[in-house]
């Protein structure tokens, strides 16, 4: 399948795209150990290939084994990949949180300062300056707990593919041509298995000379060849209604990515109109941090939407 290079937005020297966390895929123990079975069956197949004593069986059962194991070497990389990206969004927007919550506890510290004085000057009663004084309490309780789900979240994302401090993406792939649910199904390794299995059973009975063969062994191994063909079906069936069921969420929620850009947009120009009626006297402090926190919730709501749309592109990309 084509590669799919995301175009993102540069940050500082310290951060590092999602890209770059793909490459790290093929590291991943489960792709290493399926690459190793993968290099392991080449070289039995060489070796099949190379014996002069070699039957039909033997040579049919060695090349499935490779493409097996290729199978499989694919399907590893795939779900690592979508681990992976799993990962580097969780621990982007993380991130964000921290620095959404450290924003919301700016606004609190402010606005308990306001109602400090209000309160020395009579405009306020003690009930405004407590709840003013507990929604500070409560936003360094936030603080807090969205720096430990930043620790914990970049803690799995260098475990997956070591220190790294991700950036935002601002182009995501595009939405797959509708023929990706069969390239899938086509690739699918558990698939593959069933259809190998099949095959094999199916050469094994015309190995059979019905004249030497008791009957009852040729229809046990027919009524195999049936029954699991009957299993192949029900599979396929069953596997292609997911796939179709995964590939309809990608276009809503691309939809949802268009919708919060253009969320962000407004959110934009408000904090640019209040802005500049702060700089003409016309707004206080605490009216442009409160528009400010506005912008960083829309930012974070974009980020979280393209994420949706990443995870469920690499989940669909994932299964085979």
């Amino acid at each position: 399948m084509r590669a799919v290079w995301l175009v993102l937005l540069l940050t500082p020297a310290l951060a590092q795209s999602l890209p770059e966390a793909l490459q790290k895929a093929p590291e991943v123990p489960a792709v290493v150990t399926a690459r190793l079975e993968y290099e392991t069956r080449s070289k039995d197949l060489e070796r099949t290939l190379q014996d002069p004593l070699r039957t039909s069986l033997a040579e049919l059962q060695a090349r499935q084994a490779v493409a097996l194991a290729k199978a499989q070497l694919e399907q590893a990389l795939a779900q690592a990949r979508a681990e992976i990206v799993t990962v580097y969004t969780q621990a982007l927007e993380a991130t964000l949180q921290v620095r959404l919550a450290e924003k919301a506890l700016e606004v609190a510290k402010l606005s308990l300062k306001a109602a400090e004085i209000r309160y020395n000057g009579g405009g306020a009663t003690s009930l405004d300056l407590l709840e003013a004084q507990n929604r500070v309490l409560e936003a360094r309780k936030n603080l807090e707990q969205a720096r430990r789900g930043q620790e914990s979240a970049l803690a799995s994302l260098a475990n997956l593919v070591g220190s790294w401090t991700p950036e935002s993406v601002t182009e995501l792939p595009p939405l797959p041509e509708p023929t990706i649910v069969a390239e899938l199904l086509a690739a699918h390794a558990d698939l593959l298995q069933l259809k190998q299995s099949l095959e094999r059973l199916r050469f094994q009975r015309g190995l059979l000379d019905e004249s030497f063969t008791p009957k009852k062994e040729i229809e046990a191994l027919e009524d195999q060849i049936q029954t699991l063909a009957t299993n192949l079906d029900s599979l396929e069936r069953s596997l292609k209604v997911g796939l179709e069921a995964r590939y309809a969420q990608l276009e809503p929620l691309l939809q949802g990515v268009k919708t919060a850009e253009e969320a962000l947009k407004i959110a934009q120009e408000r904090y640019a109109a209040e802005e500049a009626r702060f700089q003409a006297g016309l707004a206080s402090q605490l009216s442009l941090l409160q528009q400010e926190l506005n912008l960083q919730q829309a930012e974070l709501a974009l980020e979280q939407a393209k994420h949706a749309y990443l995870k469920a592109y690499y989940d669909l990309l994932s299964t085979r």
